[in-house]
């Protein structure tokens, strides 16, 4: 009996360390080896990487909406990052870049916690 292949999920990965300038490059590669072993062993593929490098949180929102953009014009499917905690300053933060992903008919992945996901339906006509 031949087996269903399971889909590929096209994402983009979003590295994000707290590193002084010297310290990004080296750190950001550890992330990248960590992300890209966790999305061949899940059937995902890399589409493009996206760097905060040694940036604020300012820079990692307008990166955050750049990707939610290209997800909404079906260049992804999905976000993947090592965790939540790289991108979002609070769990109301988490929940809303979430939903924002959702609400663009994306998904967020995570390499720590998984598909993260919200219990809501969709709303007509509401982004």
């Amino acid at each position: 009996m031949k087996r269903k292949k399971d889909k590929k999920i096209r994402c983009f990965v979003y590295l994000s360390t707290d590193a002084d300038e010297a310290m990004v490059e080296i750190k950001e590669k550890k992330q990248l080896r960590y992300i890209r072993e966790y999305a061949k062993a899940h059937n995902i593929v890399v589409v493009k990487i996206f760097h905060k490098g040694e940036f604020g949180q300012n820079l990692t929102n307008r990166t955050w909406e750049r990707m939610i953009e290209r997800i909404f014009h079906k260049e992804a499917e999905g976000i993947l990052l090592a965790n939540m905690g790289t991108v979002a300053v609070s769990v109301s933060d988490a929940y809303y870049k979430i939903g924002k992903v959702i609400a663009a008919g994306g998904q967020v992945v995570t390499v720590d916690e998984g598909n993260l996901s919200l219990p809501i339906r969709k709303l007509g006509g509401i982004a």
